[in-house]
Parts: structure tokens; C-alpha cells; sequence
């Protein structure tokens, strides 16, 4: 990928979080009752909610993915999503193939060109799940490709280690 579209989508995903940064927070006396977050929310689990939400870590996010799959509060189904239309493809060392690139372009499906490995191999996974209809297919594809990006733009802002991109942190 050029530089100039690197910067690009760096420059949205940060305008994306300054401006929710820039909401005015809702008071909770404001807010519906249903949306209030319960207990199991609160805490260090919810930070491991938003960690394994945005980035699949390694030895860590294996037991949250676990717990949210029988947790109803609504972090969880942030989680649930990442692991059911991201990290359930993750694995393996396949290549997309050259039938692989086919669907993509069939499709107007196009992927960055600096798409790690593991990503390469996951997106290969989804192309050829078979449990998928035709039209699902297309939606999972394009679902994992945006939980790629975000998983490998949030390992560059937050120092992964080189060569295992979306899985290890590098102490800072």
C-alpha cells in the first residue's frame, strides 16, 4: 500500500476516535434503563471486553472469547462479533491462491497490499468456508477484511512485535 493511503486511513481511524472523544457524554439519568451496563461489565473485564474486541492478544483473549459467548451484557457482544467474523478464521499458514484472488476480483473485493500473513491465511479460511452461503461468503469476506485493518492499525499504534503483528505486545 502507498504511503499516502497509510497516512490516509491512520488519519480517518484518528478522526473517527477524536470525534468520539468530542461527544458530550450522556448522563446516566438520561439514559433508557436497558442500555445500562450491569456489574460484569465493570472493570477489568471490561477492559479485556475492549482489548479482545479490537485486537485478538494471544494467551489472553482465548478465555474472554469463552466468557462472552454466555455473557449477555453488551460488551460481549462486541467480542462475540470479533471472534465469529474474525478470529475463528485466524490459523493456519495457508496463501490466498490464485482462486482465492479470483473470488476477490470477481467480486470487487480489494484487499491491502501489506495484509499480514496471518491475515493473508484467515482471509483464505473464510473464502473457502464451506458452511457459508454464496451471499454470506461475500459478507463474511468483507467483515474479516475490516476487522483486519483494525486489528493490524491498532497492533501499529500500539507497538506489536514485529513478525507476529496482530498477536504479541512489545513491552514499552
Amino acid at each position: 500500500m502507498p504511503p499516502k493511503c497509510k497516512s490516509l486511513i491512520a488519519g480517518a481511524a484518528l478522526a473517527a476516535l477524536s470525534a468520539s472523544a468530542l461527544a458530550t457524554p450522556v448522563r446516566s439519568a438520561d439514559r433508557p434503563q436497558d442500555l445500562k451496563m450491569d456489574a460484569r461489565a465493570a472493570g477489568p473485564a471490561a477492559e479485556l471486553y475492549s482489548l479482545c474486541a479490537f485486537y485478538p492478544k494471544r494467551g489472553t483473549c482465548e478465555d474472554v472469547y469463552r466468557q462472552a459467548m454466555h455473557d449477555d451484557a453488551i460488551p460481549a457482544q462486541a467480542v462475540k462479533a470479533e471472534y465469529e467474523g474474525y478470529v475463528r478464521y485466524l490459523g493456519g499458514d495457508a496463501i490466498l491462491t490464485e482462486a482465492d484472488r479470483q473470488y476477490l476480483s470477481q467480486h470487487g473485493v480489494r484487499i491491502p497490499g501489506d495484509l499480514t500473513a496471518s491475515n493473508q491465511a484467515g482471509l483464505h479460511n473464510v473464502i473457502n468456508d464451506r458452511a457459508l452461503s454464496a451471499e454470506a461468503r461475500l459478507l463474511a469476506v468483507n467483515n474479516f477484511i475490516s476487522r483486519a485493518i483494525q486489528a493490524e492499525l491498532y497492533c501499529r499504534f500500539n507497538r506489536c512485535a514485529e513478525g507476529t503483528k496482530n498477536v504479541d505486545m512489545v513491552a514499552r
